[in-house]
């Protein structure tokens, strides 16, 4: 139905073998031991909620953000807020006010606000009853390790905003812990790309992963709704791919997450045609700034993608499937 191009993966992981990123800027280092235990447990909490972000927009310090970038922007200025005591009790109005441009409720765009709050709530009340609170008693029990029994995966999992089979909200956690030095994990090779649908859509036009059955192809390029199984076996192809990704690249799992998520979100974003050779907008590209990239206003990917020269892998979308994973 659907697999694996390891020919495809290979040209774009020379592709990003080549490209000169830096994304040590993206996550800064913490000072002392409280900030390290508050930052966590806030990376903890904003993951929590963060599946379909599109609604989010607006200024904030007078900067335009969207989305993700607008998620942390904002929750940032209240980041003190982000413990397991005051989330267990924080409000839809008080949710709202922390998302929004001015810290009014009613000018939030944040969409989904009781199924996220009742995401706050579970995680909180979940912290509080078998962790005295604190995320970091996870690590401490764990001893730094991510798989198997008795590891981060496993304890994170007991979570319902991170019940994900694909575990896409509990890698981008355990990324941000990593990647900022809050953690340090003693398998770090057992983390893998976090698969939402910037990475799919990237997965599928670039060809790394090859549709085979014509009724599904059918219904990802008409953009149809389509069922949890059907989401969790694209998403587990493309996921499988992006393990490939990472090896042939030589690049860490961090860096690839980053470019291809980006890429996702500017050069492929779901609210143009692609913009595989040619940008309108190379100033205001996500990919360069955020990974202080020189694109030269052409994608990354441009001709290793199958989708940059046919018309037929251009057309390809993420599964639409209502879910809280991503």
């Amino acid at each position: 139905m659907i697999e694996v191009d390891e020919g495809a993966v290979r040209r774009l992981a020379e592709r990003l073998a080549e490209m000169e990123m830096d994304a040590s800027g993206l996550l800064p280092a913490p000072q002392g031991t409280a900030e390290r235990r508050l930052l966590a447990n806030y990376w903890f909490f904003l993951v929590a909620i963060c599946q379909h972000t599109v609604s989010l927009q607006g200024a904030i310090d007078g900067r335009w953000l969207r989305g993700w970038d607008y998620l942390e922007a904002a929750s940032r200025r209240r980041i003190e807020a982000f413990t397991a005591a005051r989330m267990a009790a924080l409000t839809a109005p008080e949710l709202q006010a922390m998302l929004s441009d001015d810290f009014d409720p009613a000018q939030s765009t944040l969409d989904r606000v009781e199924e996220r709050l009742g995401q706050l709530h579970q995680c909180a009340n979940y912290l509080l009853s078998h962790y005295g609170g604190d995320v970091n008693e996870l690590y401490r029990r764990s001893g730094g390790r991510l798989a198997g029994q008795g590891g981060l995966m496993e304890a994170l999992s007991r979570f319902e905003p991170y019940g994900d089979p694909i575990k896409k909200k509990s890698f981008v956690f355990l990324m941000a812990v990593s990647a900022s030095g809050l953690w340090a994990l003693t398998d770090p090779h057992a983390l893998r790309v976090p698969v939402d649908y910037h990475i799919m859509r990237i997965a599928l036009r670039s060809g790394m992963v090859r549709v085979t059955a014509p009724h599904l192809s059918r219904l990802l390029k008409k953009r149809s709704p389509v069922s949890e199984g059907i989401d969790q076996l694209v998403r587990s192809r493309v996921e499988e791919a992006c393990d490939e990704l990472v090896q042939a690249s030589g690049r860490s799992v961090f860096s690839v997450d980053m470019a291809l998520w980006h890429i996702g979100r500017s050069c492929c974003f779901y609210e143009h045609e692609p913009y595989c050779s040619r940008c309108p907008r190379p100033a205001t590209c996500s990919l360069a700034e955020a990974l202080a990239y020189d694109c030269g206003g052409a994608c990354p990917l441009d001709g290793a993608c199958l989708g940059s020269r046919d018309p037929d892998y251009r057309g390809y979308w993420e599964t639409n499937v209502y879910t809280t994973y991503y």
